[in-house]
């Protein structure tokens, strides 16, 4: 089972619990949106969000916690064979916690 490495963000983690977070993001549903956000190149922060909201709530309202569940899917996509394709990407949708996020494609086999 791939385990989240927090480096920077272990005090953001120990505060806001953030094995609930990991373990929500693995599940195999959360996952296939994610993979289907980078076959479009769009963010997968993006396609996730109103699901993160839904089961989070207000707490995604926090910068260093929204900072830390990219780099939570930046380590379960590389798992899965992406790489980052481009950063930075703006998030238009004005409902939507996280105003940019990183794109993935997959490594070319």
């Amino acid at each position: 089972m791939l385990e989240y490495r927090p480096d920077k963000f272990i005090r953001t983690y120990e505060a806001y619990n953030g094995a609930r977070y990991w373990a929500w993001l693995i599940q195999p549903h959360v996952l296939t949106i994610m993979e289907t956000a980078c076959y479009l190149r769009r963010p997968a922060v993006e396609a996730i969000a109103p699901l993160l909201e839904r089961e989070f709530g207000a707490d995604l309202q926090r910068v260093k916690l929204r900072q830390m569940i990219g780099h939570m899917v930046r380590q379960i996509l590389e798992a899965e064979g992406y790489h980052l394709h481009r950063a930075n990407v703006r998030i238009n949708s004005r409902d939507n916690p996280f105003h940019f996020g990183s794109a993935y494609t997959r490594i070319a086999a």
